[in-house]
């Protein structure tokens, strides 16, 4: 125990000491000076990762990390260029470039911008784990689309050509990993290489020597994914361990490469790749032989190996799987169980494939021919499970549901480990809590005792988690504000509402929480118009957003203040954002602010405008919208899920009757805040919260209007 303490303590030393030396390489004076100035200067760069092109309204941004050299030093920056030149990993330029200051929990902390064209100063030169990466995707033959992209993500961690319906139901039940390469992968190659020279009369160095070139060869064919170079560290580990004739032991070589590698890179222990990574791992070594031993007196030996190698790795990501999506996957480890026995030939397959695309692509050809049957497989599991009836069970979500699931693995390992009688039985008594509760959790009360959703709604807030979705419905014509985080949630909202045709789609900004969930909302349904944020959003989901709405057909246009429009019987406007373009500082302060004209009642939808938003929006629009809410009820769709960022005097001038709260149950934002629940509450406004009540569908009758929610069980 001694030398355990003594070890953690200075792996902990060095990794505070790792930490501090490189935060402060990363925040030199010179960069910060130059970021503060924002003066713009002429200077030499070198692409360090492969550039991600980008498409927002139009126009073409290309985004890679590179070092900028400046007083004698390698600089690192998230770089950005917009041009004609199509950049190089590896190659060197010369441009002039903007500096600016940006937070995240990453090691670049500087973003540059390049303001003319760069010219090139050295070419990337031959690379030739790239030439063979190339020469393997050319050479790829499949079945279908979807099974080529499987190949090429299992082989070599490819994953460009991956439909978005495979993704969404790949990631439904729970079978993400197997869409890239993963620590298997490097299990698999080290355990096919040490079987094939174990047939070899050579020594246990050579052979340990020449199992490490391969791995480290796949490693960099692959690249430098976080859980590659974790699984690559840990073998070479173990075979190092077995050449000098030690026995391995599994735990004590995950826990060695994790120690160095967050000496090496702390910021590794923020990467979600790594934490998967490590904790499938840890519960593979620890909590499949539990279950293995324990299955296997019920169930056939095979039968219980599937199930436990599946649910072992489960139980121990299940803290990280639940900060990356919502609820529980139902069918996770029986998609797995079936899946699992088509990785390994598939691997093999598709690396020996690799392996000889450069001289005998006919073979490579036939080689991946053969794999994609298996990944064919795989996806129509994929497929099969995600259409299910409850393919994701609700949980908790947010800080609560990470303290919920470390306390259920505690709880486990106590129930599968422990040797007294008196712990277990506890343990046992508290899972069939958890389990009894999650069940209970998926009964909808208010679905079973009463309609729901009422027939003839006219204003539905989807209950989307941390996100917004809001459904208007006018004689039959539909219109959808924002459709949430994930497809899943929107998807069964409108399926209940029986919408298969979308008249109108407003794309509020381009957070992910208002358009992660696209795919959902527009998978089996048709859109006739959309209109999206005036706002020049530079990332990734701007562009998807587009690509796909330009991919339905849909009619697009960049609506801006006074944009109007009807909806059947309703008209609607345009009324934010409100600021200058010229002034509009981030997506939020650029969210689409509409007002719906309804017959009997008006819906304002905020999006998510900030107070300062809001202030430009009342001096416009105020004394038009107090004429239009004095003669009939105001619906308010409060902005940014409640959060304290209100012009208060705004929603005092307006005095909605109504309020709706699109928040996440759980969320560790502190949404909805209590000044904003505050203030509406002084106001005498009805306040519904998805996070307490579920989805909330209005109608205006003559009796005022009524309020149906579908529950949360």
């Amino acid at each position: 125990m001694r030398r355990v303490v003594a070890l953690l303590v200075c792996s902990l030393a060095l990794a505070g000491f790792s930490f501090s030396i490189q935060s402060q390489a990363s925040k030199s004076s010179t960069m910060v000076a130059l970021a503060q100035s924002g003066r713009v200067i002429d200077c030499e760069f070198k692409i360090s990762a492969q550039p991600i092109i980008r498409e927002s309204f139009g126009q073409s941004v290309q985004m890679s990390q590179a070092s900028v050299f400046l007083d004698q030093q390698a600089l690192s920056v998230e770089l950005h260029h917009q041009g004609a030149l199509k950049l190089e990993k590896g190659a060197t330029y010369s441009a002039k470039l903007k500096f600016s200051k940006f937070a995240n929990h990453k090691k670049i902390n500087f973003r540059a911008i390049t303001v003319d064209e760069p010219v090139a100063i050295l070419g990337a030169g031959s690379n030739v784990f790239q030439e063979a990466r190339q020469a393997f995707v050319a050479a790829t033959s499949s079945v279908d689309a979807e099974s080529k992209a499987l190949v090429l993500g299992l082989a070599i961690g490819d994953r460009s050509q991956t439909p978005i319906k495979l993704a969404v139901d790949m990631k439904t039940v729970s079978l993400t990993h197997l869409m890239a390469v993963s620590g298997a992968n490097c299990a698999i190659v080290a355990g096919v290489v040490v079987f094939l020279l174990s047939k070899l009369q050579i020594s246990r160095l050579i052979r340990a020597l020449l199992t490490s070139l391969a791995i480290f060869a796949y490693v960099s064919l692959v690249g430098p994914e976080p859980s590659v170079i974790r699984a690559g560290f840990m073998a070479i580990t173990v075979v190092m361990a077995l050449s000098a004739g030690r026995k391995p032991h599994p735990i004590a070589a995950l826990g060695f490469a994790v120690l160095c590698l967050l000496i090496a890179d702390p910021w590794l222990a923020v990467d979600y790749g790594f934490l998967l990574s490590v904790a499938a791992t840890a519960g593979i070594l620890v909590l499949t032989p539990a279950i293995y031993s324990r299955l296997s007196l019920l169930v056939p030996k095979y039968l219980a190996l599937a199930i436990a190698v599946s649910l072992g790795p489960q139980v121990f990501c299940l803290p990280i799987l639940l900060q990356l999506q919502p609820g529980l996957s139902t069918y996770s480890v029986l998609a797995n169980v079936l899946a699992e026995p088509l990785v390994a030939p598939v691997t093999v397959l598709a690396i020996l494939a690799c392996a000889v695309a450069w001289c005998l692509p006919g073979l490579s050809m036939a080689l991946t021919h053969l794999a994609s049957l298996g990944t064919w497989c795989i996806a129509q599991l994929a497929h099969f499970f995600a259409a299910l009836p409850l393919a994701t069970l609700q949980w908790l979500a947010g800080l609560s549901a990470t303290i919920v699931s470390v306390l259920v693995i505690l709880v486990i390992l106590v129930w599968l480990k422990s040797r007294a009688n008196l712990p277990k039985f506890l343990a046992a008594i508290a899972l069939v809590i958890v389990l009894a509760s999650t069940l209970l959790a998926q009964i909808p009360i208010q679905k079973l005792v009463g309609q729901w959703p009422p027939k003839n709604w006219q204003v539905v807030q989807c209950d989307v988690g941390q996100g917004d979705a809001l459904v208007l419905r006018s004689s039959n014509a539909v219109a959808v504000i924002d459709v949430g985080r994930e497809p899943k949630p929107i998807d069964d909202c409108l399926k209940e509402l029986s919408v298969t045709k979308i008249d109108l789609l407003v794309l509020t900004h381009f957070d992910l929480d208002h358009v992660g969930g696209l795919d959902g909302a527009l998978v089996g349904r048709s859109v006739v118009d959309a209109i999206i944020s005036p706002f020049d959003d530079p990332r990734w989901a701007a562009n998807k957003s587009l690509d796909r709405l330009e991919a339905m057909g849909a009619n697009i246009t960049v609506a801006g203040e006074g944009t109007s429009g009807k909806l059947g019987q309703v008209g609607w406007r345009v009324i934010g954002p409100a600021i200058p373009s010229s002034q509009i500082e981030d997506s939020n302060d650029g969210s689409l602010v509409i007002s719906w004209d309804f017959a009997s009642f008006s819906v304002l939808s905020m999006a998510d405008s900030g107070e300062r938003a809001q202030q430009f929006v009342a001096a416009k629009s105020l004394s038009w919208l107090k004429r239009l809410t004095q003669v009939k009820p105001l619906i308010l769709k409060v902005s940014h899920h409640g959060s304290a960022d209100q012009y208060g005097e705004l929603i005092e001038e307006l005095k909605p009757d109504l309020s709706l709260i699109s928040v996440g149950a759980g969320n560790a934002y502190g949404h909805p805040t209590s000044r904003t629940l505050g203030l509406l509450e002084r106001l005498g406004s009805k306040i519904f919260r998805t996070d307490l009540a579920g989805s909330i569908a209005i109608t205006f009758t003559e009796s005022g209007i009524q309020y149906s929610t579908s529950g949360r069980g």
